[in-house]
């Protein structure tokens, strides 16, 4: 039996898909989504657990409110993309959070290596096709989506692959070669977002973060985590170019970052990119820096409620987004763990289950 029409229904999986969709092409000022922390398995390793749990977190999943398009989170890290290219993986003090160091000690060096192909048996790529393939023959369906087992953008692959602060001053000494190696990374990064689609039956609808749906056919979500350490001017020199091949064998973008990147807006509304949607964090970026993405990209807000005291939760903030932006403000309320006041939010606005 199909387990996702027993617990969606498939009346309800096709309307949220359609509905999704329209939002992405302007309809409706809002959508909200609640994403499910019971059972989870990101960040696990072990294929068979990763298995056992994923259904029970969809199936729980399926009973809160929101528009939540059932996915598969294969997430190994945020070090999956540059892992292509070497480097040894270790896990912090903790055992908790895993890092790659940095394989090559100069942009020179970056230049002479040669990734591994997206589609590699041992890297992460294919790990989590073949996991997301599992799953689909174990519940049976076709309307399972897969998110991208990390897709860093090209500033932020080439952080991880060379040591950062050459990188950062290879920007000034070797601009040049720095392009060279973000024009290599995107070319890669395009085949192993095509390799992803392709795997998938198009079912890709987003990267392993922000928790919301953006079907590959409308663009490719990607993480921007540079932009904090780039001045404007450094980040319109090295962004844009890379971007815009992005968004053009894509057809659209979606950008996670949470620092503060603000000052980039400008930036990225002056690319020739379709920008669907932007992430950020308050009060590190603020709305009214956003201000020149408004026309055309879609807002996903969250808070870091212990680094600002003027809101006392993440709802209090969503509430004053709504009440003292302009209507042509759009966003997707994302959050991040289930919780009362974020199913009361849904219902109050008209996304209950």
């Amino acid at each position: 039996m199909n387990q996702l029409d027993l617990w969606f229904g498939r009346e309800r999986l096709i309307a949220n898909e359609e509905r999704v969709r329209a939002f992405w092409h302007g309809a409706e000022r809002l959508l909200i989504s609640v994403e499910s922390q019971k059972f989870r398995y990101r960040q696990t390793f072990d294929a068979d657990e990763i298995l056992r749990l994923a259904p029970l977190n969809l199936q729980h999943q399926a009973s809160l409110p929101g528009i939540n398009l059932p996915s598969f989170y294969p997430d190994y890290g945020t070090i999956s993309t540059a892992k292509y290219w070497g480097g040894t993986t270790r896990f912090d003090s903790t055992g908790g959070n895993i890092f790659c160091d940095p394989v090559a000690r100069s942009v020179g060096a970056a230049l002479t290596m040669a990734p591994l192909p997206p589609d590699h048996p041992t890297m992460d790529g294919h790990r989590g096709i073949s996991a997301y393939h599992r799953l689909c023959q174990q519940l049976e369906s076709d309307a399972l989506w897969l998110r991208s087992p990390d897709m860093q953008g090209p500033l932020n692959t080439a952080a991880l692959v060379v040591d950062q602060p050459e990188l950062l001053m290879s920007m000034v000494s070797e601009p040049d070669a720095v392009h060279a190696l973000l024009g290599a990374i995107t070319d890669w990064e395009i085949g192993y977002g095509q390799y992803l689609r392709d795997e998938s039956n198009e079912r890709l609808c987003g990267n392993i973060w922000p928790n919301t749906a953006l079907p590959i056919d409308l663009g490719l979500s990607l993480t921007e985590d540079m932009m904090p350490l780039l001045s404007a001017k450094a980040y319109r020199t090295f962004a844009p170019p890379y971007l815009e091949r992005l968004d053009r064998a894509f057809g659209g973008l979606l950008i996670h970052c949470c620092g503060d990147w603000g000052r980039h807006a400008q930036t990225l509304a002056d690319a020739d990119i379709r920008l669907r949607g932007a992430e950020f964090h308050y009060p590190f970026t603020t709305i009214k820096e956003l201000a020149p993405l408004a026309d055309s990209t879609v807002f996903i807000p969250y808070i870091s409620l212990d680094k600002q005291s003027r809101y006392g939760s993440a709802v209090a903030y969503y509430h004053d987004l709504l009440e003292n932006t302009p209507e042509h403000y759009r966003f997707w309320f994302a959050f991040a763990e289930e919780s009362a006041e974020a199913e009361a939010f849904c219902r109050r606005h008209g996304f209950g289950v």
